[in-house]
Order: structure tokens, then C-alpha cells, then sequence
């Protein structure tokens, strides 16, 4: 609590240089020099040290700030002791003490708090003024008018410097409730520019840069990378039989169902547009890569979405093509994503609803080929 710290700090201070002021008592009321040593090295500061230890027992706003205050009373009563109980004639000419009491204390005091100080610092002084015979017989006025100019500028200052410190607070309040919405706003826009609003999945932008990234990562460290591509059979018909809104839950379902089965943090599924997705699968070939890929047929066939125009089954299905790479073939995103969409292309020839791995196509393009058996395309039905 940067308060406290501040309060305990100036109430170290306030006890040395209350102790110093003896070299005052010594120079103009050596009368009451033992006095003066006594309040200033044992009775001030046996008072002071435990309510600064009961400040951080206890680090109650209010009581912080009336416990300045109070501090403040206790080191006036104190001057207005060792000038009472002097009988020199330099004793009136040091009521000004109490001025320096008052503008040490109310630097440091919040306003009321400060008001209660003024109020008993103009009592100390009164009674001063009563009891303590002025030598000169024209001096009580000039240092009264001196107290209350003292009084009403320490005053103004209090309330101005505790109005400043609470408009700061409240517009640093501000700027960071500003910083939070716009962070949140920040969030919102970047989450916008990467996920398909439809489904929550990444959004093509997205899914082509983690492609790259994860191509470049493969060749760098040597590694296996899988994309699948996803088509939901005969969507556009699904669509103008059920509806668009039946549509777009059916592409929700699809895609939680696909991201329902993905095991590991680095897997993606983007959805392209319409009825296409695409997966990604680092770290992933071969057979683990075909039996991912067979696992989000089935994740789909499991929903049971009935599709009463479909020419293949009467469920909402998908075609899937995927392709491998392997760090050392040196195959960027490009090529990898041209492969899967061949491979998705062979299983849509090959009737829908099944899986077809790239790296069991002939070499010459499907298109020119016709539709081939499925033992050689490694179909999975």
C-alpha cells in the first residue's frame, strides 16, 4: 500500500526532526532544555513508533488518515508544553512554532483530516496567546493573522492536492477500463478476422497461414505433416430441400463433430467455404494419418442428420482426401494442399462417403483417368 508507505516514512522523518529542534530549545529556552530533550527524544517517539506498528496491523484507510492528524495534535501539544512551561522572553516569540507544525503535518494529511489539525492548532495557539506574556505588547496580533494565512493556505493546498490525486485515480480508472475494452475489442476483431463466424472453426485466411507455418515447421525439424479435405456430399441439395437455416446447422454439427474427434492441441480443422473444410495434422502419416482420417467420416456418419435428396446415403455424409508429407520431400503448402484436393476429387468419383489416401493415386491426374478401382486408389469405405 504505496499510502502507508509514504505515512510511515514522513513519521520516521517527522521524529528526527522534531529530536533536532533541540538545538532551538538550547539557543532561545535553555530553561527548559531538559524538558525539551525528554519530550522530543522519549515522549514523542514512544508515542509515534506504535502508531505507525499499529498503522501496519491495521492498514485501515480512515484510520491511516486521522491517525496523521492525531500525530499531528500530539507533536502541537507537545511544542505548546515546553513554551508554556517556559518563563524567558523568548518563549512568545516561539508560539510560530506551531506554524511549522501545521504546514509539516498537513503536506501529508488529507483534507478533513487537516481541518481537524487547523482547528487544533488555532486552540494551541489561543491558548498561548493567553498564557504566555508577550514582551513587545504588539506582537500577539501579527503572529495570529500570521497562523491563520498559515492555516488557510495549507488548507487550499490539502484539498487541492487530495482532489488531484482522486481525479488521477479515477482517469487512471479510466484509461484502463479503456484499455481493457479496446483489448477485448482487439480480441474480438483478431478472432473475427481468423474464425468462420458460422461455424467457430479458423476461416480460410487462418488455415492457409497455419498450413504454411506448419509445412515450414515439418521441413525444418523433419517431420510428418497430414492435410485432409473435407466435402459434405451433396450439401447443396441438403440445402434446398431442408433450408438455409437447417443448412448452416447441419455445417455447425458437422464441424463440432469433426473437432470432437481430434485428440491433440496442434490439430486444426478450417472450414474453406460452403460445404468444404480441411484439416490439419501435424506430426501425423501412413496408417495413423488414414485412421484419423476415417475417424471423421464416421464422427459425421455417428449424427444421423437424415438427407432425404442425397444420392449417396440417406445421412449427411463426406467425402475425405488426404495427403501426407514428410519433412524430407521438401513439399510446400501449395502442392501438399493440391494433392488432398486430388485425393478428395478420386473419393468423389469413387461415389462419395469414403476416404482416399494421395499416396495411392497414379501418377497421371484422376480427371484423365476416369474413375479407377478402389483397390488401387486405396479407397476406405
Amino acid at each position: 500500500m504505496r499510502r502507508l508507505t509514504v505515512v510511515t516514512l514522513v513519521g520516521l522523518a517527522s521524529i528526527i526532526l522534531f529530536a533536532g529542534v533541540m538545538l532551538v530549545d538550547w539557543l532561545m529556552t535553555p530553561s527548559v532544555f531538559l524538558e525539551g530533550m525528554f519530550v522530543r527524544l522519549v515522549a514523542f517517539p514512544v508515542a509515534l513508533l506504535p502508531g505507525i506498528w499499529l498503522l501496519h496491523r491495521w492498514p485501515v484507510h480512515w484510520f491511516i488518515e486521522w491517525g496523521v492528524a492525531l500525530a499531528g495534535l500530539y507533536a502541537l501539544a507537545l511544542s505548546g508544553l515546553l513554551i508554556w512551561l517556559d518563563s524567558g522572553h523568548m518563549a512568545f516569540i516561539r508560539t510560530v512554532e506551531v506554524n511549522l507544525v501545521v504546514i509539516f503535518t498537513c503536506a501529508l494529511a488529507r483534507f478533513f483530516p487537516a481541518c481537524l489539525m487547523a482547528a487544533g492548532a488555532m486552540g494551541v495557539h489561543l491558548a498561548l496567546m493567553s498564557t504566555v506574556p508577550d514582551p513587545t505588547g504588539v506582537m500577539a496580533t501579527p503572529i495570529t493573522l500570521l497562523l491563520c494565512a498559515t492555516l488557510i493556505f495549507t488548507l487550499y493546498a490539502s484539498y487541492k492536492l487530495e482532489r488531484d490525486e482522486r481525479m488521477a485515480f479515477l482517469l487512471g480508472l479510466r484509461e484502463r477500463a479503456l484499455d481493457h475494452a479496446l483489448e477485448q475489442e482487439h480480441d474480438r476483431m483478431a478472432g473475427l478476422a481468423t474464425t468462420d463466424a458460422l461455424t467457430g472453426a479458423a476461416n480460410r485466411r487462418s488455415f492457409e497461414q497455419y498450413l504454411h507455418d506448419s509445412t515450414e515447421r515439418a521441413r525444418q525439424q523433419v517431420q510428418p505433416l497430414t492435410l485432409v479435405m473435407v466435402d459434405i456430399d451433396h450439401f447443396k441439395k441438403y440445402n434446398d430441400h431442408y433450408g438455409h437455416q437447417a443448412g448452416d446447422e447441419c455445417l455447425r454439427q458437422v464441424c463440432r463433430a469433426m473437432n470432437d474427434c481430434l485428440r491433440r492441441p496442434l490439430d486444426m480443422v478450417a472450414r474453406l467455404g460452403g460445404e468444404e473444410f480441411a484439416v490439419v495434422l501435424p506430426e501425423m502419416e501412413g496408417a495413423d494419418a488414414l485412421a484419423a482420417a476415417e475417424r471423421l467420416r464416421r464422427a459425421v456418419a455417428s449424427l444421423a442428420l437424415p438427407h432425404a435428396r442425397s444420392l449417396t446415403s440417406d445421412i449427411v455424409s463426406i467425402s475425405v482426401g488426404l495427403a501426407s508429407t514428410h519433412g524430407r520431400d521438401g513439399l510446400d503448402a501449395g502442392s501438399l494442399l493440391a494433392r488432398a484436393d486430388a485425393a478428395l476429387y478420386a473419393a468423389k468419383e469413387l461415389g462419395r462417403n469414403r476416404v482416399v489416401q494421395a499416396d495411392a493415386l497414379p501418377s497421371t491426374p484422376v480427371a484423365d483417368q476416369g474413375i479407377a478401382p478402389s483397390g488401387a486408389l486405396g479407397a476406405v469405405s
